[in-house]
């Protein structure tokens, strides 16, 4: 049995909101080759005339190039009802509007190329409505006039999205077609992104060899960039059917990183044809799917201790904490991608950053080492938006945390960044043989920072008590700097530094260990100038000519180094050491 017709119809069946048609159609258009003129969020709040879509293409029935009107009806006017026929703005009076007014176009030709009004619905015609309608659209629109209509309703879109666009590329076969399906099932099921989507992006991906083109980028791989757009749609859809963006979030940031690595892979950053269809991606991911998930939990998160949950259980004191890093880090992610348009309003997003820190109490309370990513992205925007005293006042809390864990319950965040391990600690009092906190690399990126911030006191406070305690410090260091000595010890020869950093979690590199002493054989703690002095010394330690940079989007490489959970590098936050 072919299931694909089955899934397709049940999916655009689904699409019960007036701008989720509105939003997959385009796609269906663009995959032809059709040009789009203008669409309907262009002209939202303005008079459209029945001219939802306005675009120029290849018929899909007889092959003639022509001008279209599309006059899209979705949401609760899916159905051609008595209602939805007759009332103000309907089914009927849009379809005369449209007849009845023409576009403007500075499209070469556009005015002498025979023009097709399509109304499209994601929906079917009641009977009691019918012969009303086919009369009305005979009288309008005479056999012999060189103006034609057509009705694209459920049966009709399930056959066009099959053959055009799911049945391109998505799926083709009883493999990708069964991955998709259970995609969608069980999208609720796991607090992850499921096997079975990485297993369909990874199909989708190697399904043609990417093959260097003169002119025009291959229809093929058009259609495969095309599908990434709507498998972005469907998981956003569908999220919003379950009333939780959250999986809209895990499962877009999962595909905006697998589509750049596979961008890197190919040498194509600077590919302006392929860069396309990764911004249209990326920016439903960032406007719709981040922005709405913010829209509707930001006035949650700045009330006292909103981010925790009492339906959680037990363990919400892990469970509370986790949430509230992975909340601030994607708030962060806004802030240092929204950063470089001139229009941001700074201000106003440092005031809700610091909301939602001083409202949620353990937002200081790191718990395993790659905590250090929020912290580290927190402390650089405080101090690039001139914030200084609110960069210091939350890295003394965090320091003030660390301390009395330590000596409380004699353990620091897991190095090994395994949440696991937290909770069997919390349930047993004692330390799993996997919990590893003897190095903190979270402790030495902090020292960091005090001396960046110039903390004198809170140097030898807890400079003292990282002696006192045996704590070893260390940052992790690639072996891929620019300036690396070691570059003979990369284990993995086939990928370079961003493309493992957008694939996995990165293991090439080294432990670059800091010392708080005044010499080898002295327990005396280093005078706070010369740790400065020393701190200033490490800055070029680490350096590199990242592709993504160069390409434009340095804010990414973050999105890579949390979802793998790999330590930022040290010129994350070097950056902001002065050596003058």
């Amino acid at each position: 049995m072919d299931i694909k017709p089955i899934v397709i119809r049940d999916y655009l069946e689904s699409l019960t909101e007036n701008e989720e048609l509105d939003s997959i159609f385009p796609i269906l258009l663009e995959s032809k080759g059709f040009i789009i003129l203008s669409k309907p969020k262009e002209y939202k709040g303005f008079p459209q005339y029945g001219k939802d879509i306005v675009a120029v293409g290849t018929d899909f029935e007889d092959g003639v190039k022509r001008r279209f009107y599309f006059e899209i009806k979705g949401g609760a006017d899916r159905h051609i009802t008595t209602q939805t026929y007759k009332k103000d703005d309907g089914i009927r009076e849009s379809i005369i509007e449209a007849k009845d007014r023409e576009f403007s176009s500075t499209y070469e030709g556009f005015e002498n190329l025979p023009l097709k009004i399509v109304l499209v619905h994601n929906g079917e015609i009641k009977a009691n409505v019918k012969e009303t309608f086919d009369n009305f659209i005979t009288k309008l629109f005479p056999k012999n006039d060189n103006l034609k209509f057509e009705r694209w309703g459920i049966s009709e879109l399930t056959k066009l999205f099959s053959e055009h666009l799911f049945g391109a590329y998505l799926l083709t076969d009883q493999t990708s077609t069964k991955l998709f399906n259970r995609v969608l099932v069980n999208l609720n099921v796991s607090d992850g992104v499921s096997k079975d989507y990485i297993d369909l992006l990874n199909i989708l991906l190697s399904k043609e060899e990417w093959k260097h083109y003169k002119n025009e980028m291959p229809r093929a791989w058009r259609l495969i960039f095309e599908s990434l757009k709507l498998i972005a749609f469907i998981i956003y859809t569908e999220s919003k059917e379950y009333n939780n963006l959250e999986i809209a979030k895990r499962y877009t940031t999962h595909l905006v990183i697998k589509f750049w690595h596979w961008i890197l892979k190919n040498k194509l950053e600077n590919d302006n044809n392929v860069t396309k269809y990764f911004n249209e991606i990326f920016f439903f991911y960032f406007y719709e799917v981040l922005g709405n998930y913010f829209s509707r939990t930001m006035l949650i998160a700045e009330i006292k201790d909103g981010l925790h949950s009492e339906k959680a259980g037990r363990y919400e004191q892990i469970g509370y904490t986790t949430r509230t890093f992975e909340y601030l880090y994607y708030f962060c992610f806004v802030i240092n991608t929204e950063k470089y348009n001139p229009e941001f309003d700074s201000k106003l997003y440092i005031e809700w950053l610091l909301k939602f820190i001083n409202a949620n109490s353990v937002s200081a309370r790191p718990l395993i080492d790659i905590h250090s990513i929020t912290i580290i992205n927190i402390l650089n925007i405080l101090i690039d938006f001139d914030k200084t005293e609110s960069a210091k006042q939350y890295l003394l809390n965090i320091l003030g945390y660390l301390k009395l864990r330590k000596e409380n319950y004699d353990i620091l965040p897991d190095a090994n960044n395994s949440i696991e391990n937290v909770i069997r600690f919390t349930i047993n009092g004692t330390k799993p043989v996997y919990y590893s906190d003897s190095t903190s690399p979270l402790l030495s990126v902090l020292l960091e920072y005090i001396a960046i911030l110039d903390l004198e006191n809170a140097y030898y406070e807890i400079s003292e008590f990282i002696l006192k305690k045996n704590i070893d410090l260390g940052v992790f260091v690639p072996h891929h700097g620019i300036n690396s000595t070691s570059k003979e010890l990369i284990s993995d020869l086939e990928n370079d530094l961003e493309e493992q950093l957008f694939s996995k979690s990165i293991y090439d590199g080294y432990q670059s260990d800091l010392s708080l002493k005044e010499d080898l054989i002295s327990d005396t703690v280093l005078d706070f100038n010369k740790f400065k002095e020393k701190i200033k010394k490490r800055k070029e330690e680490f350096s590199y000519s990242y592709r993504t940079d160069n390409a434009g989007y340095p804010f990414l490489k973050s999105l890579a180094h949390y979802y793998y959970m790999t330590p930022y590098f040290p010129d994350k936050w070097r950056v902001m050491i002065k050596t003058d």
